[in-house]
């Protein structure tokens, strides 16, 4: 027996070296939809699309600066899922994952701004990053890519000359109604869940990520 007990465990070390190599199984997650290709601009005015995403997972939310009420709360959840993070994330080199903030109201957040918001709330632009563009690019995405709500009471009763008007050059009302939600999104683009910001859903979130960005490609 003893004669056998050797080839028995270099095969076992084999094998679980192996699946090591491999990367952990794909969390079971639900494949919600497919994001469209979009470019934007992060707070550097360097671009942010979907094709430099690709390639490791990350998480969506909606917000902008001169929101007084539901967008702060939002904001230092992000802070605690980003500190989360920095506790395995290497600290050097492309980050395995990435946080994005879309602003939906590019009229007022420019990039300066973007920046002076994400300072306020500790954001490390290696892993917290936020896009603009201009408004109907970013409600498309919103509404028809991501599946989120974002409704603008000035709009709901106007004519479309007025509308298109108010899309280039007015900045959202404070009351316009807009996701407070986190999006994760796979490797491949494909929306994977989408969470709460209470403590529960955002430590949830954080093992889904990591899940999927360790899991095997």
């Amino acid at each position: 027996m003893r004669r056998l007990s050797l080839p028995i465990t270099l095969l076992t070390l084999a094998a679980a070296l192996a699946l090591a190599a491999c990367g952990r199984p794909a969390p079971d997650l639900p494949d919600l939809a497919t994001l469209p290709d979009f470019t934007f601009e992060d707070q550097d005015g360097q671009v942010l699309s979907s094709a430099s995403l690709r390639g490791r997972p990350w998480v969506a939310n909606f917000l902008f600066t001169s929101c007084p009420t539901a967008c702060p709360p939002l904001a230092a959840a992000t802070t605690d899922l980003q500190r989360k993070l920095k506790a395995w994330v290497p600290a050097e080199g492309t980050p395995p994952v990435q946080l994005v903030s879309f602003t939906i109201d590019p009229a007022t957040d420019t990039p300066e701004r973007l920046r002076e918001y994400g300072a306020r709330y500790q954001a490390d632009p290696r892993l917290w990053r936020f896009a603009r563009s201009d408004y109907q690019t970013t409600e498309r995405l919103v509404t028809e890519g991501f599946l989120q709500p974002l409704i603008r009471d000035d709009l709901v009763q106007v004519s479309e000359p007025t509308r298109q008007k108010a899309l280039l050059q007015q900045p959202i009302p404070l009351g316009t109604a807009h996701s407070l939600r986190f999006v994760l999104v796979d490797q491949r683009g494909h929306m994977r869940g989408v969470y709460d910001r209470d403590p529960e859903s955002l430590d949830r979130l954080h093992a889904d990520l990591r899940a999927l960005a360790e899991a095997a490609p």
